[in-house]
């Protein structure tokens, strides 16, 4: 071989390899700073904190789902809670919940096998205007938009960012996908300072690196579009198996007389169905998931349970029940306490908004035979055969969200549903009388 060639075959073997990118032929600055804009806009658009991808509860898995946003996940088994990853009991979980931005979304990552009635209870804390949205492993991995000019190989990357959990390794495409793309020391010194960890933890130090990093780099030294592609997955990492569905809906209080003993998974398979018998109903192809399974269509569907049925819930789970006294825009709370367990039978004490009292119930299918007063010396009792100076049957006629309706007046699930009515919705007959407080 002739000295001329080994001395090109030397140069070539020594020349660094040229990146993924060029800068666009004809180019100008304003072009160039604009491509680099378009990341550092992005880049302050993104959430401050990514989903998390790693539960230690194990997802029940679904053909349904949306793509989830970003927020905290409580974890919810039969015996455990976890509010993104770190365990709470029932108590610390209550004061956390309140503390949550009301107008904001929960993501819940509940076991296949735990119950409707468990997570309900989990639910009860949050505020009202909170959106709980159920967790699911879906079948059809999600993928990112393919925006135009973007590399196919930086666009592979980020696919596969979206699916790989191991932390070392999502890590390690990470940094590979910067490296290829991009020529400025400053972005891949930033990048590999951020050391592997959950996505949760590794996108904020991410973000907080990549900023002022950016600010440093000539727009002509990065691919504008691999980096957009790669920050977005980045944001997203593990997440492109999780759906969401709707779960505002098993808040309402028939949902746990309909179907309080139903598990997760259980309920996952019969809306699977729903969703396929209400799509197959019309021959519009572009009718989507979400314009199919809502909140309310699920309330309807599943948690269809009548005033008595719901009542006797109450009952059985020693609720507590608010109602307005005539002429007092304060709220009474009235406990219940079954004579046995499931009986129909038992007595409703004041527990809040007056002194005590107590009257025994007998509750039929349509309506509830309030008699008293009750008395503890000598005891009375829900079976006893007397003339009671009073009795009133309340006919149930209805139930709301917030309320069971009566022929006249509402009994009411929360106190500041009860505190927002009007003098129209307190109970009548002499029950309501004796419980009169002067204001």
């Amino acid at each position: 071989m002739r000295p001329s060639v080994l001395l090109a075959l030397a140069v070539t073997a020594c020349t660094p390899p040229q990146p993924a990118f060029a800068p666009p032929a004809n180019d100008t600055p304003q072009a160039c700073e604009s491509r680099k804009q378009s990341v550092v806009s992005l880049l302050a658009s993104l959430p401050e904190r990514g989903l998390g991808a790693e539960f230690r509860t194990e997802l029940p898995e679904s053909t349904l789902g949306s793509a989830p946003g970003t927020g905290p996940v409580l974890e919810v088994s039969e015996q455990a809670l976890a509010l993104d990853g770190e365990a709470l009991d029932t108590t610390a979980w209550a004061a956390r919940a309140q503390a949550l931005p009301a107008a904001s979304t929960l993501y819940v990552a509940a076991a296949a096998d735990v119950t409707i009635h468990t997570l309900r209870a989990a639910l009860a804390p949050l505020p009202s205007a909170l959106t709980p949205k159920l967790l699911v492993r879906v079948a059809s991995p999600g993928t990112l938009a393919n925006e135009p000019g973007t590399p196919p190989r930086a666009q592979a990357i980020a696919a596969r960012l979206l699916t790989v959990h191991d932390p070392a390794a999502r890590k390690s495409l990470a940094d590979e996908g910067y490296a290829e793309f991009t020529n400025c020391s400053e972005l891949t010194t930033a990048v590999g300072s951020v050391p592997a960890a959950t996505s949760r933890r590794r996108w904020p130090a991410l973000r907080a690196a990549l900023g002022p990093a950016l600010s440093r780099c000539a727009c002509s030294s990065f691919d504008a579009g691999a980096l957009r592609a790669l920050v977005t997955a980045e944001q997203r990492a593990g997440t492109a198996t999780l759906g969401v569905l709707p779960l505002s809906f098993v808040r309402d209080q028939r949902c746990e007389a309909s179907m309080g003993l139903r598990s997760v998974k259980r309920l996952l398979e019969q809306i699977e169905r729903f969703d396929a018998d209400y799509a197959g109903r019309y021959a519009d192809d572009t009718l989507r998931f979400e314009q199919v399974v809502t909140n309310e269509r699920l309330l309807v569907e599943f948690c269809d349970a009548l005033p008595g049925e719901t009542l006797a819930a109450l009952e059985r789970a020693r609720a507590t029940l608010y109602l307005r006294t005539p002429g007092n825009a304060e709220c009474q709370a009235w406990s219940f306490a079954p004579l046995s367990p499931g009986a129909p039978l038992g007595t409703l004490r004041r527990v809040k908004g007056g002194p005590p009292l107590a009257f025994h119930y007998a509750q039929a299918s349509e309506e509830i035979s309030v008699f008293g007063p009750a008395t503890d010396e000598p005891k009375s009792l829900p079976t006893d055969t007397r003339d009671w100076a009073c009795r009133v049957n309340y006919k149930l006629v209805g139930i709301e969200r917030d309320f069971v309706q009566l022929e006249a007046g509402r009994w009411f699930f929360t106190e500041s549903s009860c505190r927002a009515a009007d003098d129209g919705a307190a109970p009548g007959g002499c029950a309501a009388t004796l419980s009169a407080v002067a204001p």
